[in-house]
């Protein structure tokens, strides 16, 4: 069940509009919106594991070369 990127309210599909509709803000997505917004959620992701693997690396690196 997707939930609102507003609010993190259910979304309700409605069939005559084609979208999605917040029961609790009351904001609409159309399924394009919903898969961008996905895409968007999972390359911040992505990038936020990336930036504290190399954060760690650099950590493990400097404390070895202090020994």
């Amino acid at each position: 069940m997707p939930v609102c990127f507003e609010c993190g309210g259910k979304l309700v599909y409605d069939r005559e509009t084609k979208t999605y509709s917040c029961e609790g803000c009351g904001s609409t997505y159309n399924s394009q919106d919903l898969l961008v917004e996905r895409e968007k959620r999972f390359n911040r992701k992505f990038e936020e594991e990336k930036k504290k693997r190399r954060h760690q690396e650099y950590l493990e690196w400097w404390l070895s070369s202090k020994s």
